[in-house]
C-alpha cells in the first residue's frame, strides 16, 4: 500500500500522539535493551555487528525525533502565540540540528555516508532554489534534506506523505516550517497540486523546495508493476518509457510543472543518487550493513531559470531527459 494510502491521523490522535510519544519511547528503550545485550554478545558471531548496529542507531534515531518534539514545546513556551519574529527560524534551526545529530549516528552506527560526485552548484544567491531528486532505497530524504541544508546553506522545504503526520515530531517540526503534507488516496476531494503550488509561492531566496518527481521510492517490483498497470490502461508510450529506465521510475509531471509555473524565477537543481537503490528489501537492507563500503554518492546538476522551459509540454519532455541521464548514470555507477 506504502504511505499514500495510509490516511492521517485524526485530530484526536494529533492532540494526544505528543504527549504520549515520550513515555512510549522510554518503554521502547525498556524493550529495546535486552535486544541490544543480545546484539553485542551475537557480534562475536556476527562479525557485522548487524543486530546490535540496527538497534542501538533505532534507539538512538527515536531519543532525537523526541528531542526535537521537546525543543518544539521549548519554542512554544517561549512564544505562545507563535508570532515572534524569529519563531519559523528558530524551528528551522532544530531541523537542521536534529537532522545532523540523525546523519552523524548513521554514520557512526551502519557506517552511512555521503559523499558527491563532483561540485554542487546552488543557484543564484538572490533566488530561490527548487530541487527534484530521485527517490529511492533508505533515508534518501533524510540525507537530501540534510546535505541542501548543511551543504548547500538553504532551507528545505518539503513534500510529504500526509501519513507521516502520525509521527509527531513530524506533524509539530514540520507544520511550523510550512511543509506541504500530500493527502492520503483516500482523501477525496483534496487537491494535491495547489498545496505544491502554495509551497513553491512561499519560498524565500534562501529556501529550497525539495519534491520527489517519482511519488514513490523505486524497486524493482515497483517498476514491474507500474509497466504492467501503463500496459493494461492501454498507455502503451508510457509504459515503453518505463521499459527504458531500468534504475527509476518515470517522474509524474504536475507538480513539478506547477512548481516552474509558480516559481519562474527559481533555479532548478536535478538531484541524482546511487549505491542504495536496489536494496529495497529488508533482507537486502540487513546484509548490506554496514555500508561502510557503500557511499551514497549524490550528483546534482543546476539550471539557471531561464534555462529551463516554461510550458507544460516542454517542462516534461525536459524533466523526462533529465531522469533518462540520471538513470544512465545510475545503471553505470552501480554495474
Amino acid at each position: 500500500m506504502g504511505l499514500a494510502g495510509i490516511p492521517k491521523p485524526p485530530l484526536v490522535a494529533r492532540r494526544v500522539l505528543p504527549f504520549v510519544w515520550p513515555v512510549g519511547a522510554a518503554a521502547l528503550t525498556g524493550l529495546a535493551t535486552p535486544v541490544v545485550v543480545v546484539g553485542a554478545f551475537a557480534s562475536f558471531v556476527d562479525k557485522r555487528a548487524r543486530l546490535f548496529r540496527v538497534s542501538c542507531l533505532g534507539v538512538g534515531i527515536m531519543w532525537i525525533d523526541v528531542r526535537m518534539l521537546m525543543e518544539c514545546w521549548r519554542l512554544s513556551l517561549k512564544d505562545p502565540k507563535g508570532t515572534g519574529p524569529t519563531w519559523e527560524d528558530d524551528h528551522e534551526a532544530v531541523f537542521l540540528a536534529g537532522l545532523n545529530r540523525a546523519m552523524i549516528l548513521a554514520k557512526r552506527w551502519v557506517g552511512f555516508e555521503v559523499e558527491l560526485d563532483g561540485r554542487m552548484h546552488f543557484g543564484n544567491e538572490g533566488a530561490p532554489l527548487v530541487a527534484f531528486a530521485r527517490h529511492a532505497g533508505p533515508g534518501d530524504s533524510v540525507a537530501l534534506a540534510w546535505l541542501l541544508g548543511h551543504t548547500a546553506g538553504r532551507m528545505p522545504k518539503i513534500v510529504l506523505a500526509e501519513a507521516l503526520r502520525w509521527d509527531p515530531m513530524v506533524d509539530t517540526l514540520l507544520t511550523q516550517m510550512r511543509s506541504y503534507f500530500v493527502p492520503s488516496r483516500t482523501g477525496a476531494g483534496d487537491d494535491r497540486v495547489e498545496g505544491v503550488r502554495e509551497l513553491a509561492r512561499g519560498l524565500k531566496h534562501d529556501d529550497v523546495l525539495l519534491l520527489f518527481p517519482e511519488g514513490q521510492n523505486f524497486s524493482p517490483d515497483r517498476r514491474r508493476r507500474l509497466i504492467d498497470r501503463l500496459r493494461d490502461a492501454g498507455q502503451e508510450l508510457r509504459a515503453r518509457r518505463a521499459l527504458s529506465l531500468w534504475n527509476t521510475l518515470p517522474p509524474k509531471t504536475k507538480g513539478v510543472v506547477a512548481v516552474l509555473d509558480e516559481r519562474p524565477d527559481a533555479d532548478v537543481m536535478i538531484v541524482g543518487h546511487a549505491g542504495f537503490g536496489r536494496l529495497s528489501s529488508p533482507k537486502e537492507l540487513w546484509e548490506a550493513i554496514p555500508f561502510t563500503d557503500r557511499p551514497f554518492l549524490v550528483r546534482t546538476h543546476t539550471y539557471a531559470a531561464g534555462d529551463v522551459p516554461d510550458d507544460a509540454p516542454a517542462i516534461e519532455a525536459w524533466l523526462d531527459e533529465r531522469w533518462t541521464e540520471i538513470d544512465a548514470w545510475v545503471t553505470a555507477y552501480e554495474q
